[in-house]
C-alpha cells in the first residue's frame, strides 16, 4: 500500500469528521479511527513531542491496528 498521509491541519479535521474514533492512546499521543464507509483504518499522530501537545496532528492510513 502506498503511504497516505494528511498533514494539513484543516484537512485532518475535515477527514476526522467522516471517521469513527476507535481508541485513544494518551501515552503515545495517538488516536485510532475507522471509516465505516470503506473500512479504512487511520491513525492520528503528533510527531513533535518537544512542542506543546506534540505539535500539529497528522492522519496516516494504516493496514491494521496494532492490536490486530
Amino acid at each position: 500500500m502506498n503511504e497516505i498521509v494528511i498533514d494539513d491541519i484543516e484537512e485532518v479535521y475535515k477527514k476526522e469528521k467522516t471517521l469513527k474514533e476507535i481508541k485513544i492512546d494518551p501515552v503515545m499521543w495517538v488516536t485510532y479511527f475507522i471509516d465505516d464507509q470503506n473500512g479504512e483504518k487511520w491513525i492520528e499522530e503528533h510527531l513533535y513531542p518537544e512542542m506543546q501537545g506534540g505539535g500539529p496532528p497528522q492522519l496516516r492510513l494504516i493496514d491494521k491496528f496494532p492490536w490486530e
